[in-house]
């Protein structure tokens, strides 16, 4: 019984020092280079954090995507996936890049891992997979931002928003 007990104790601790691995600060130092080049690049960049045989957290080298949309394999040196993580690219008028798009959420769900995403202005997201739910972990300017980026071209982001939210967002006219 002890036994199971201390069992239960390591793998509690461990799991969560594995989510504390990723914190807001650890995201916008990794993000600032990959939205420069998203930026540039006007395409979206993605990949993958995990955990090595080791317990260190890795992340994929970010794989270069289209305009709107990115696909990324996690690293056959990830014993266990974390979450994903893409950027949105280039600010432009034809799209509200601002939060992640109901897609993004949708494929974080099936997926069952938690998501990260970066906006050309700067925000840091996190999709919750389990609440299935996207929340804003850090505001504009959190990390590199598209001097270009209007603040006044969409409507003001939410803190969070569900599915639902989403949808709505995504079949907003501007």
């Amino acid at each position: 019984m002890r036994y199971s007990i201390f069992i239960m104790s390591f793998l509690l601790a461990t799991s969560s020092a594995n989510a504390q691995q990723i914190t807001q600060q650890y995201l916008a130092d990794f993000f600032a280079p990959i939205q420069e080049k998203s930026i540039a690049d006007e395409r979206e960049y993605c990949g993958y954090f995990g955990l090595n045989d080791a317990g260190k957290l890795i992340a994929t080298k970010p794989k270069r995507g289209r305009e709107d949309s990115c696909l990324a394999e996690p690293s056959d040196d990830m014993v266990e996936v974390l979450a994903s993580y893409h950027t949105h690219g280039a600010f432009h008028y034809e799209a509200d890049a601002e939060t992640p798009s109901s897609a993004d959420l949708e494929a974080d769900i099936d997926e069952e891992v938690d998501g990260y995403v970066a906006t050309p202005g700067g925000r840091i997201w996190k999709n919750d997979a389990d609440r299935e739910k996207a929340i804003l972990l850090c505001g504009r300017n959190c990390t590199v931002s598209d001097p270009d980026y209007d603040s006044q071209a969409f409507p003001p982001v939410n803190g969070s928003y569900t599915l639902d939210g989403l949808y709505e967002r995504d079949d907003a006219e501007y």
